[in-house]
């Protein structure tokens, strides 16, 4: 634990943290962030001639907490904007939610480290993938220039974009036959180098669910409107949000089938673990955090989170008494310490099971919180049976607040794991591990909010805009935190849209029985994806279903070959992309938020062929690149 790994770990765990907060908002994706922190790490300490596997490993595993905390909060607090309880991202309370979430994350990992480390079963995919190009010690060959082209490359492509000397989306509505047939297309660098990360097949999956969704049910859902005005304004004030419940409800049937497939495996993980639990005398490289250490940190956590609960909840405001006063904030601490844990082994398990990119975890995180929703929903109606809107909108504030910190916990938890095998591979102290995991929990929790706050001034979130004449195409979709909106609204005040939510959940359960008879013959889908590719516009998935593609093609033409160092440029190039063009989205909030109306972004050349013609040779030089590995 050097200097030099304190001051490397900031630099990447900010860069994380901000990359992946813009794709979190933007798409409800982030991006396994452990490998090119370690291949980071190899560029920027090979200067250093005394660097060693064990200081790039504890600068990895500080900065994948940027992109956990960059989840974990970016999935949940928006929510609280959509339904009008903040009008701004308060910034104290956002980042001790994140911090003390994250912390308590930490120390749940540490209790279960041991039992699923050594679970057999368990493969931890990008942690032996890390292990690897650590004890390969290839930071001689592999510098930053991978990540330096796809950076510049993605920050000028975005610039071009965002200044409308290049489009960076076209979106067409159009009607035949009395129906309405919605387009879309996109060339977003930062989420062009997402698909290429997240692969084939969760592409496959978006691009299938973006056809039932605009290319099935939206025509048939129309079918026999009257279209007055343009077809896309008529669309955006009768389809639009119909169409956005649809995805809602192919997102919770998704999760209720992951969770149904996986019900045996979790009960038998979660027993074991809970069975299997020591902490005691141990070697150094087995050595996690004392117990005395573990319990105090929680206490503390959950003492702080206690604060901050009494703070925002205001339920004395709404008449409750004392005692259900307090009996809420006990249940919602109760809440988060149990269910946290509980859900901390589940997310464990996936990310040894399939990786964390892969991980099923927003499914378990979905039910969680309709669990949430429904006994805040409880004490409130035992406090009052006819709730008022404000006692509405609080209740739906606190299942947000509750859902977050435990989502906190969980993303925490689904990346730590990965970096603690591969300090198992190669012999490193868990215990400096978890120490260098608190240290990158605290730096990503004190950005990310103000990144949120930027984002959202500039763009808007999900539709709600914070000045007026901004332009709501521009907004950041943000589908895990509209969806959580949507819920909570739903299970409070009792407005259930039954026919959309029942049409998606009906798609993706026809899609699942498909593959099911299909299994033997095609690669399991993910049922997330394409309850992701229903939520989303085609003009946000196609760049990422491009990258998916290029990640498919370039892996079918190279997977004859010994490909380790090249396929860790690609992803260095990958990530370039997300990096470059996330920062330079940032960067341009500064004129965004000047003059929300975009007159401060001076080019304007809105010529199809230049959007058509730059997205297109975007894709050629990507394919290029990642194809060559240079």
């Amino acid at each position: 634990m050097t200097l030099r790994v304190f001051l490397v770990s900031i630099v990447l765990t900010l860069l994380l943290a901000i990359s992946n907060t813009y794709l979190a908002l933007k798409i409800g994706f982030v991006t396994a962030a452990s490998i090119p922190a370690a291949i980071l790490s190899m560029g920027i300490l090979k200067f250093s001639k005394k660097a060693t596997i064990f200081e790039h490993n504890l600068v990895q595993t500080a900065a994948s907490s940027g992109e956990a905390i960059a989840g974990g909060i970016a999935f949940t607090i928006p929510a609280l904007i959509i339904i009008g309880f903040w009008s701004n991202f308060n910034y104290i309370e956002s980042v001790l939610l994140a911090m003390t979430g994250g912390v308590m994350g930490v120390f749940f990992s540490a209790i279960i480290r041991r039992p699923l480390l050594k679970d057999a079963t368990l493969v931890f995919p990008e942690g032996r993938a890390i292990a690897e190009v650590l004890k390969l010690k290839q930071s001689q060959q592999m510098g930053l220039a991978p990540l330096l082209l796809g950076a510049i490359t993605g920050a000028v492509v975005d610039f071009c974009q965002t200044t409308q000397l290049m489009f960076a989306q076209i979106s067409r509505v159009i009607v035949r036959d009395g129906s309405f047939y919605s387009f879309g297309l996109g060339f977003a660098p930062a989420l062009m180098g997402a698909g290429y990360i997240i692969g084939l097949r969760i592409g496959l999956s978006l691009l299938l669910g973006a056809v039932i969704a605009y290319g099935i049910i939206l025509p048939v859902m129309s079918h026999g409107a009257i279209l007055t005005g343009s077809a896309a304004a008529y669309f955006g004030d009768h389809f639009a949000m119909p169409m956005r419940y649809v995805g809602v409800g192919a997102m919770i049937m998704a999760a209720l089938i992951t969770l149904i497939r996986l019900a045996v495996p979790i009960y038998q993980n979660v027993v074991k673990t809970l069975n299997e639990v020591k902490i005691g005398p141990l070697l150094e490289h087995e050595r996690d955090l004392s117990l005395k250490t573990i319990l105090l940190g929680v206490f503390l956590a959950l003492l702080m989170i206690g604060f901050l609960f009494n703070h925002l909840f205001g339920l004395g405001a709404l008449g409750f008494s004392l005692g259900l006063n307090g009996a809420t904030l006990l249940l919602s601490l109760a809440y988060v310490l149990i269910i946290g844990f509980i859900i901390t082994m589940i997310c464990g398990y996936f990310s040894g099971l399939v990786g964390v990119s892969a991980s099923p975890g927003s499914a378990v995180m979905i039910m969680g919180m309709i669990l949430a929703a429904l006994l805040v929903h409880g004490l409130f109606v035992l406090h009052s049976p006819a709730m008022n809107s404000t006692m509405t909108l609080m209740g739906e504030a606190i299942t947000i607040l509750i859902s977050s910190a435990v989502m906190q916990i969980a993303c925490i938890a689904n990346d730590t794991l990965q970096d603690l095998k591969v300090g198992q591979i190669i012999g490193a102290s868990p215990r400096q591990q978890q120490m260098m995991l608190i240290f990158g929990v605290i730096i990503a929790s004190l950005v990310v909010p103000a990144v949120m706050q930027l984002l959202y001034l500039a763009y808007g979130i999900a539709g709600h805009m914070p000045h007026a004449g901004m332009d709501p195409a521009r907004s950041l979709a943000s589908p895990p935190s509209a969806i959580m909106a949507m819920l909570t609204q739903v299970i409070f005040e009792k407005e259930i849209p039954w026919h959309e939510l029942t049409t998606g959940a009906l798609a993706v359960f026809i899609v699942y029985l498909v593959s099911w008879f299909l299994r033997k013959r095609v690669e399991q889908i993910s049922l997330l994806g394409v309850g992701i590719g229903m939520y989303l516009s085609l003009a946000t998935t196609t760049p990422l279903i491009m990258g998916g593609l290029i990640s498919g093609i370039v892996f079918c033409l190279n997977r004859k070959k010994t490909q380790t160092l090249r396929q860790h440029r690609n992803i260095l190039i990958a990530c370039g992309l997300v990096t470059g063009g996330a920062l330079m989205d940032i960067v341009l909030t500064i004129p965004m938020v000047m003059h929300p109306d975009g007159t401060g972004l001076i080019f304007n050349i809105p010529a199809l062929s230049c959007a058509l013609l730059g997205g297109l040779a975007l894709f050629v030089i990507l394919f290029i690149f990642l194809r060559r590995g240079k």
